[in-house]
């Protein structure tokens, strides 16, 4: 207020949220408080209580000494309404908030302006000085947004679908209440849409809970937007879409739970270990964002704000580098047996949250595809610790990977793997026609030995030497393929195997003696005595 002919004892008034009238008397006193500025302080505080305020402030750029503190709490015996003595450092406290005031008041209006048709020049010149002259122009113009209002800063980005993206943040926190941004309209959702309702869903877990969604413009109408008149973007608001976002606040350090599925009897079926580092707020409550060691699974956490209650999201997607499987395969099994309505608790140290999955979104996965890729990594995994191995699940699997991982899992555990029922074909070169001879008795033993290495995605498991070992009977060509060979050609024997028979495959260390040859049943003592060496030895 202008006091020139006198304020009537209100320099500075405002009425509060609670209708409350606050005067603030404005001295522009330096020094000391001495006996005639109190003197004037006093007769302006008389007139100001003819307006019956609820506070009254001083505000003086002095530091107030002990005495003056004594004098000015002295005030309230006969004027209760007296509040506080603000003095230089709540001025300056209040001047660096806003650096555009202390301009405007420091220049004047002459050389606000002249600074304006500077600026203006300059953009229009070229960057004759390349990046240094692009970071001072890009500076100064920022400087520039942060003067435009005195409430809210803005900050100018490149938009991901091109264009500029602008962001307004308030100075203060109490901008909000002060000169707020308001945006209302009305936001349609169709009840008899599957879509629409789950949208609705979403958007109202977001503003409950903190959290992202995006409104399509075909459920906003009738959108408007006030704001401070600075800003210049007051009015109707035209939207294509309409993108909330929670701030996520960082959680240092993170916070660390366990994830289980509990089965029929109320034992974990399964649980993998987890890790909450963001945080977002809602009206009612709040979401913790995390995820596995592996980043195979993120998870969204929803605590109601006293209710005690919580619903969980999980999401898995596939990653673009693939971890081991040994850290892979609690996920795989927690998502085969995670489906909606699952019972699952999650445990923070010692304090456990039951409760029910809300929600799996993995897309195209099922809980048949992720048993089937648990079964696998499970394989694998027993292979690597087999034979000393470690490398990643492999980024491109197919079919003939996933039958050589499970039958070199197989293999390794000692089984007998079946290769099929015959029939064999034997390539015979002239200079072994010796070998025909075997085949003198209506059936026959064959056994041949060889080392199988695993191979995957450029990494390899060397399993040791297998035994390929089977019952053929007499070949009916095998005059036919003497005749070839002895007039120096190769020739083709075809093996049938009896009936009943098949061709098996099995490590040495577990092919069953009366198979082997002398000379491989011998090795097959040594590989066995390696197999049965203490846990922690390096396997040859």
């Amino acid at each position: 207020m202008e006091g020139a002919g006198g304020d009537g004892g209100k320099d500075v008034y405002e009425y509060d949220e609670d209708n409350q009238l606050i005067i603030y008397e404005l001295k522009s006193f330096t020094g000391r408080l001495t006996r005639g500025r109190r003197s004037q302080v006093e007769k302006s505080l008389m007139t100001a209580a003819q307006h019956q305020p609820d506070a009254w402030d001083l505000v003086v750029p002095v530091h107030p000494t002990a005495g003056e503190w004594s004098w000015f709490d002295g005030l309230r015996k006969d004027y209760p309404f007296v509040r506080e003595l603000c003095g230089l450092v709540w001025l300056n406290e209040k001047l660096a908030l806003h650096d555009d005031l202390v301009r405007a008041a420091v220049q004047g209006p002459d050389g606000y302006l002249l600074d304006r048709i500077r600026d203006a020049r300059a953009e229009r010149d070229v960057l004759l000085g390349g990046v240094p002259d692009l970071a001072e122009r890009y500076e100064t113009l920022m400087r520039r947004a942060s003067e435009i209002s005195p409430h809210y800063g803005l900050t100018v980005s490149h938009a991901e679908g091109g264009g500029s993206e602008i962001a307004i943040a308030s100075k203060d926190p109490r901008t909000s209440d002060s000169a707020p941004i308001l945006v209302e309209g009305e936001l349609v959702f169709s009840e008899d849409d599957p879509a629409g309702a789950e949208l609705r869903s979403r958007y109202e877990r977001a503003v409950t809970y903190g959290g992202d969604v995006d409104l399509p413009g075909a459920h906003l109408r009738g959108f408007r937007i006030s704001a401070p008149a600075e800003l210049g973007i007051s009015g109707p608001l035209p939207l294509y879409e309409m993108r909330i976002r929670s701030h996520r606040e960082l959680l240092v350090p993170a916070l660390c739970a366990q994830l289980s599925v509990v089965g029929a009897s109320g034992l974990p079926l399964q649980s993998v270990p987890l890790r909450f580092y963001e945080r977002s707020r809602g009206a009612r409550g709040a979401t913790l964002f995390g995820s596995d060691v592996a980043g195979l699974i993120e998870v969204q956490l929803r605590l109601a704000t006293g209710a005690g209650t919580w619903q969980v999201d999980v999401t898995f997607s596939e990653p673009r580098e693939y971890p081991t499987p040994a850290t892979a395969l609690p996920v795989l099994q927690v998502m085969a047996h995670a489906r909606a309505g699952a019972v699952v608790r999650l445990a923070f140290h010692a304090y456990e949250m039951p409760s029910t999955l809300e929600s799996i979104l993995d897309g195209d996965w099922t809980n048949d595809d992720f048993r089937t890729w648990a079964s696998l990594c499970a394989d694998l995994r027993f292979i690597q610790e087999a034979t000393n191995t470690s490398f990643p699940i492999p980024t491109q699997m197919s079919g003939t990977d996933a039958s050589g991982i499970r039958q070199a899992a197989r293999l390794l555990r000692g089984e007998a793997v079946s290769l099929g029922k015959g029939p064999l074909t034997l390539s015979v070169k002239p200079d072994r026609a010796a070998a025909l001879d075997v085949f003198s008795a209506s059936q026959q033993r064959l056994v041949l030995a060889r080392e199988i290495t695993l191979q995957l995605d450029g990494w390899s498991a060397a399993l040791g030497t297998c035994v390929e070992y089977c019952v053929v009977e007499r070949p009916s060509r095998l005059a036919h393929v003497r005749e070839e060979v002895a007039a120096g050609r190769s020739a083709s024997l075809r093996l049938d195997l009896p009936h009943g028979e098949r061709v098996y495959r099995q490590l040495l260390a577990h092919v069953p003696a009366g198979w082997l040859p002398p000379e491989l049943a011998a090795q097959r003592e040594t590989h066995a005595a390696e197999l049965s060496a203490p846990s922690g030895e390096p396997r040859p």
